[in-house]
């Protein structure tokens, strides 16, 4: 399926933001939410937004229905994501996807998001922002908020992220997806997994020690998929360590990611300033981009 691309935003477009997944700690919410007000005018439901339902942001139909409204509010150009943690997958089945592509909207969100960006995708055929979510804003530097205006706002063309390293050279081309690894690998034998053949697979994660990183390097091996893409691109792997003991004897995540990666002869590039650390650089997801492993670069195709 080819995407379709939302309209880009322009500085004072409205934006609706939504707590699909994780309760959202407030402090961090409102620093970020003052930060998101400087460029566009953001509407939320507190009362939604700050909801609390065990490891959740209120119950699913609760969840559901903010996002369903969203995705119907005439005059809401984009709809944004207050925080990550888990929950999306279990309100997919919910959503309207019909009236997502009939009117589409831009969404932002990452981590959790993996799973609605992964859907929207698969369901729709639109394309999002994986990018930073409201609670992560106060904490990122100027420049990558610069990033992210221009990744909304900008034409579709020049560079998406530069300064990354190769680890296997070579160029290729097709629609960037991908998102967190956890996230992602959940969703495969599922219809909300959009086709990955000869995509620009994008991968990160949080937490995970490195065998599990492996491990679901794996499963993607075994599912057909590093197979079918055309290339990949490698973000943050953050606090993915193995604790500390007498037989610990385990590789680096970076090890274990050249190791799991290298083997399939695709261009290969790590260091994208992408996912949990203290950088997020938005990439454009499901855009049609050209990276070039060699030089380090990925620009729109």
């Amino acid at each position: 399926m080819t995407l379709v691309q939302p309209p880009l935003l322009q500085p004072g477009d409205c934006v609706r933001v939504v707590a699909p997944s994780g309760p959202v700690p407030e402090t961090r919410f409102m620093a970020g939410l003052a930060r998101l007000q400087t460029r566009y005018t953001v509407r939320f439901d507190p009362s939604a937004v700050f909801a609390k339902h065990g490891y959740l942001a209120g119950s699913d139909r609760q969840r559901a229905e903010a996002l369903q409204a969203a995705a119907t509010e005439p005059d809401t150009k984009a709809i944004w994501m207050a925080r990550g943690g888990y929950g999306l997958m279990r309100i997919l089945p919910q959503l309207p996807w019909e009236k997502w592509r009939a009117s589409p909207k831009t969404l932002v969100g990452f981590s959790d998001g993996t799973a609605l960006l992964s859907a929207l995708a698969a369901q729709s055929g639109v394309g999002s922002v994986h990018g930073p979510v409201v609670t992560q804003l106060a904490q990122l530097p100027d420049a990558d908020l610069e990033h992210l205006w221009r990744i909304l706002e900008a034409p579709r063309q020049g560079v998406v992220l530069e300064g990354l390293t190769p680890l296997v050279g070579g160029v290729a081309e097709g629609p960037l997806l991908g998102g967190n690894l956890e996230v992602l690998s959940r969703l495969l034998a599922t219809p909300y997994l959009p086709s990955l053949a000869g995509a620009i697979l994008f991968i990160e994660d949080v937490g995970e020690r490195p065998y599990r990183v492996d491990r679901l390097l794996t499963q993607l091996e075994l599912s057909g998929i590093l197979s079918r893409i055309a290339g990949a691109l490698v973000g943050d792997f953050v606090h993915c360590i193995e604790p500390p003991s007498e037989t610990n004897h385990s590789p680096g995540v970076q090890e274990v990611v050249a190791e799991r990666l290298g083997r399939f002869g695709f261009p290969v590039a790590v260091g994208g300033l992408f996912g949990h650390g203290e950088r997020h650089l938005a990439l454009p997801f499901g855009t049609r981009v050209r990276l070039e492993a060699g030089e380090g670069v990925l620009t729109y195709a």
